[in-house]
């Protein structure tokens, strides 16, 4: 039996070949092959050599022919590796017409990513035979892998401000100050009345002066209580960048059917009652408004997937059929709650773990597909319980608070600060701090910010080494089987606190009731915990958002207070300032539309009203 030949990569020396000579040969090859490949396109050690050389004496503006590339392998003792100044010259003289040169470089480029696709490939056959006990993970993660070889075909390893600046890796392909020039003269035309924003739009004028658009690769809360209408605003948010921007837009719905969204959003383009269309009982111009605002519609792109009970590694892997598919610049999400973990061990200890997890994934989403992704959110009954019903950033947050006395160390000088103190700073810069791994080891970790988080009951959790600290009955401490809230643990229990580079398990000895405090909480980056009166403690989990925002229809809890607004609440600007927008609301047809006495509901006397009455928390 004849032996099976080993299997090569896929390559082609012709075509490396050729992009070398034209690179050697022409100005114009040099360029574009220098642009548009990477050292690791070229599967042949020498080319690879070559290539490097042409490509950092273009980088830095040289003159590249055969004897200047000569002169610089042999300075790097690579001359006789790659075959000499007789290789270099078969390399000109094969060379075809540098009119060609982007066939030749694709031809390379093809290659390179069908190598990457074998290795790939061969990864993922590894960690199948494995036999991963969560599927569901080891399916995102090949997905993940897969996708990146196409979303990466001119990757690099970073890329330089001077690039940006000099416009060279810049979007728009110009120098910063010429660009700059261009925005100041277009600025001037259109006058201090023109937004400006650089963001997609969303049309609701005073939601994109606060956070400049629809950022890509920004994660956004938008939460509320039932009733208020988040799905309603997020729908009117898609219908405007589809319909307008004309960018098409996915949308996950974990709870209503699209032919529901669909529904809503033909009332919402027709401005027709949704019960006159349901019933059939619309007069002719109604009629005709449907059948204009349907036959509209149908010119521009809203995918909506409606598969209920999606875990967040089967969303993440549809979104990027999404945007391989539909190329959607826009991701709404509706809504949170109904998302599941990835369900692994670590996030079925508890909902606080699974819900910053899926946090987490959602902002990686966001940026692996450079589009803006909305998520909507449901907040906790404490709102209704509240005078005016407002809500704050508590109330997204199910990790609870600590207060103002507590103790936090700087991890590389040693200070001790209260977070009172830090999070009263003026300048919040971060620090270094100390948090434990998912290994179970303490390391260094950025805390981006501490804040107020308003007034609560707190207890005092008192251990046997004599550590003590005062928290809110809902902020969770580390067991050895997870992250537990203090309101659940009992005398005896034992939680963690740092012991050099590892963990040891104290004694609870006291648990008491201390009464209502100002109470404080702080934002850790990718552990999302850190070491507090040297003890390890949990932090919020909407640190992963951008931007996080609360709707509030006061006219829900009393039919005479603000009837036909809506107050959409920034409470959380990463890029931006925080504050709240008044909007119009009108709810026979599930609309939101920007507040102004125009289309205000008649009868109603808006001239004495403020456009808000509410001061922005402070953060």
């Amino acid at each position: 039996m004849e032996a099976q030949k080993p299997k090569v990569p896929p390559h082609s020396k012709e075509a490396e070949m050729m992009v070398l000579g034209c690179m050697l040969t022409s100005l114009n090859g040099l360029n574009i092959a220098s642009e548009r490949l990477e050292e690791h396109d070229f599967y042949f050690n020498e080319h690879r050599a070559i290539f490097r050389c042409l490509q950092d004496m273009y980088k830095d503006d040289k003159p590249a022919d055969i004897h200047l590339v000569a002169e610089e392998l042999k300075r790097q003792e690579k001359l006789a590796s790659v075959g000499g100044v007789v290789y270099l010259t078969s390399l000109a003289q094969y060379a075809g017409t540098s009119a060609y040169i982007d066939e030749y470089a694709e031809n390379v480029k093809n290659k390179s990513i069908l190598r990457r696709m074998v290795t790939t490939a061969q990864q993922v056959e590894k960690t199948a035979f494995s036999e991963p006990p969560d599927v569901d993970a080891a399916l995102d993660e090949a997905q993940q892998l897969f996708f990146r070889i196409g979303q990466s075909r001119n990757s690099k390893i970073g890329i330089l401000l001077s690039e940006i600046l000099s416009g060279k890796e810049a979007s728009a392909n110009t120098p910063f100050l010429k660009e700059l020039e261009s925005r100041q003269e277009r600025f001037m035309r259109q006058g201090p009345s023109n937004t400006g924003i650089t963001g997609i739009a969303t049309h609701f004028t005073d939601v994109d002066r606060m956070i400049d658009g629809l950022g890509n690769s920004h994660l956004m809360i938008l939460a509320s209580r039932p009733a208020m209408g988040k799905t309603a605003l997020a729908l009117n948010i898609a219908e405007n960048v589809a319909f307008k921007n004309h960018i098409p837009v996915g949308i996950f719905s974990l709870e209503m059917t699209a032919e529901q969204l669909a529904h809503r959003i033909i009332c919402s383009q027709a401005e027709v009652e949704s019960s006159k269309i349901k019933t059939g009982a619309l007069s002719p111009m109604e009629f005709h408004q449907v059948v204009e605002a349907v036959n509209e519609m149908q010119k521009y792109t809203i995918v909506i997937d409606d598969t209920p009970g999606l875990k967040v590694t089967e969303l993440r892997a549809r979104a990027r059929r999404m945007k391989e598919s539909h190329k959607v610049g826009l991701i709404i999400i509706d809504y949170l709650q109904l998302i599941t973990g990835s369900g692994s061990l670590k996030t079925l200890e508890n909902r606080q773990n699974e819900i910053s997890e899926i946090s987490r994934m959602l902002k990686i989403l966001a940026r692996e597909l450079d589009i803006p992704v909305i998520c909507l959110s449901q907040l906790s009954r404490k709102v209704e319980d509240r005078a005016g019903h407002r809500p704050v950033m508590s109330d997204l947050r199910e990790s609870g608070c600590l207060t103002g006395d507590t103790i936090i160390r700087d991890a590389r000088s040693g200070k001790a600060y209260t977070i009172k103190e830090l999070a009263e700073r003026t300048d919040q810069h971060p620090i270094s701090v100390h948090a434990v791994n998912d290994d179970l080891t303490i390391s260094e970790h950025t805390m981006v910010k501490a804040f107020s988080s308003g007034h609560k009951v707190v207890y005092e959790l008192a251990l046997r080494s004599g550590r003590s600290i005062k928290a809110s009955g809902n902020h969770p401490f580390l067991q050895l089987h997870g992250w537990v809230p203090l309101e659940q643990l009992r005398v005896g229990d034992r939680v963690a606190i740092p012991r050099k580079s590892d963990l040891f398990w104290d004694e609870i000895v006291s648990i008491t009731e201390v009464g209502i405090q100002e109470v404080y909480d702080a934002t850790v980056e990718g552990v999302h915990n850190f070491v507090a009166n040297d003890i390890l403690v949990h932090n919020s989990i909407e640190q992963d958002a951008d931007i996080v925002a609360f709707l509030l229809r006061r006219e829900y809890y009393d039919p005479f207070d603000r009837p036909g607004q809506a107050l959409l609440i920034v409470g959380k600007n990463r890029h931006g300032p925080v504050g709240e927008i008044t909007l119009t609301y009108r709810k026979e047809l599930a609309q939101f539309a920007n507040f102004s006495a125009q289309n205000f509901p008649q009868g109603i006397d808006v001239s004495n009203l403020p456009e808000h009455d509410f001061a922005p928390e402070s953060t």
